[in-house]
This record gives C-alpha cells, sequence and structure tokens, in this order.
C-alpha cells in the first residue's frame, strides 16, 4: 500500500509540474481523466452486476443439483450465494450513493446510452 501510494504521488506530482510549466493550470486535463474515469466505470457497471447475477444463478444451481451429495458442495453452494448477494448489494449501494451525491452536488450524469431507431414522424400515425 505505501508502494502504490507512493508512486501515485510521484504520478500526480509529474504530470502536475509538466502541465505547470506549459501553462496548463486550469484543470482541463484533470477533467478530462475524470470524466474519462466515469466513462469506463459507467460502461463497466452494469457487466458487473451481470457477472455478480450470473455468478449467483450459478452457484444456486450447483447449491440444488450438488448440495444433496455431499455436506462440502452444499456449503460451497450456500458460500458462493452469499458472497454474490453481497457483491450486488455493495455494487448497488454504491452505484446508488454516486448518484445521491450528483444529484447533491449538480454533477451532470453523463449516458453512453445510443439512440434507438425509431419511425419518421409522417409513418408514426398511419
Amino acid at each position: 500500500m505505501k508502494t502504490f501510494s507512493l508512486s501515485a504521488l510521484f504520478f500526480v506530482g509529474t504530470f502536475t509540474s509538466v502541465f505547470a510549466q506549459q501553462g496548463q493550470v486550469n484543470g482541463s486535463w484533470l477533467l478530462s481523466i475524470i470524466n474519462l474515469a466515469q466513462t469506463v466505470v459507467n460502461s463497466l457497471s452494469p457487466i458487473l452486476i451481470t457477472v455478480a447475477l450470473l455468478a449467483f444463478f450459478w452457484f444456486l444451481i450447483q447449491f440444488i443439483w450438488k448440495g444433496g451429495e455431499s455436506p462440502s458442495a452444499h456449503a460451497n453452494g450456500m458460500k458462493g450465494m452469499g458472497y454474490s448477494i453481497l457483491a450486488l448489494f455493495v455494487m448497488v449501494s454504491i452505484w446508488g450513493i454516486i448518484q445521491v451525491l450528483q444529484n447533491i452536488f449538480g454533477v451532470p450524469t453523463i449516458t453512453n446510452q445510443p439512440d434507438v431507431p425509431t419511425l419518421p414522424p409522417s409513418m408514426r400515425n398511419q
């Protein structure tokens, strides 16, 4: 942890001094990095929630099919379902807390939803 903290401090310090020497002190590079991180997190959140949900169902199937055969399979299925539910709860809770904080502080949300094709207005009423 100490090594990570020192390397992060070095990384931020290096880029801060480089951009300060170039006259870019307005923070636009930092905002672009934050926007990139927000885009990555917004793209990965539904995928991770889906993986946790699939893991829950996988452990549920193992619990049902192999639970009666051995106590270790029963315990493994219960443990896996518990961890899957815990992961789902943590991810959805953090997602909700971030949404509340964005609403409180007025931070706009980035939507990466594709445009859904629709009929032209002239064809809708027919």
